[in-house]
């Protein structure tokens, strides 16, 4: 256990203090670039299983396909303001996520600067990526999911994908977007999904 003497909580005063003065005398001066967290989810033609109401007793049951076809669903959002972009693509290679950089920096527009803040994935390390330079690439600790808020996201669109039976990658790719579509129009669901304490 660690404790605080009185030293440490002035000094933590102290220092509060000082950040404050800093913030007051440079206040409009200084700004700080918005932040997007961003991450992939892989959909397919694999009927992904989850729970369903049945009467007591009575064990549930439903069709399922074991297909091979996968996607990935690219995703940026900005949990305090739950403006969000989004990206359908065939892999998670270099390539892929160098055509989601170059998108998203049209979306964001190019005098804007921002922090895209992602896991360490390969392709979000490679050092063959072409990254402009209004957009700073940070990383997340190893390991660590429960840091990206995106998740959060995804396990609402996951819920809605369980259970159903595709033929094709076509048809798991129009449910996607059909599940994405209302937090695309509604800032305000992704805010109230994704803005965590922490966070403000």
């Amino acid at each position: 256990m660690i404790g605080l003497t009185q030293a440490s909580i002035m000094n933590a005063k102290e220092i509060q203090a000082a950040v404050k003065r800093v913030e007051e005398k440079f206040a409009g001066q200084v700004t700080v670039a918005p932040y997007y967290f961003q991450d992939e989810m892989r959909f397919g033609t694999r009927t992904e299983l989850g729970r369903r109401w049945t009467a007591c007793g009575v064990r549930p049951s439903g069709e399922q396909l074991i297909g091979y076809e996968f996607g990935y669903l690219s995703l940026a959002l900005n949990p305090a303001t739950g403006e969000m972009f989004a990206l359908i693509l065939p892999d998670m290679r270099v390539e892929s996520f160098q055509a989601f950089l170059d998108e998203f920096i049209k979306f964001i527009g190019e005098k804007r600067c921002v922090r895209l803040i992602t896991d360490g994935a390969a392709a979000h390390r490679s050092a063959r990526l072409k990254v402009s330079e209004e957009l700073r690439i940070e990383h997340l600790p190893p390991y660590s999911p429960e840091l990206n808020p995106v998740e959060r996201l995804f396990k609402e669109l996951r819920q809605a994908l369980k259970n159903r039976v595709f033929e094709s990658l076509q048809a798991v790719e129009e449910a996607v977007i059909e599940a994405i579509e209302p937090f695309m129009k509604d800032g305000s669901r992704v805010k109230k999904l994704t803005f965590y304490g922490w966070l403000h």
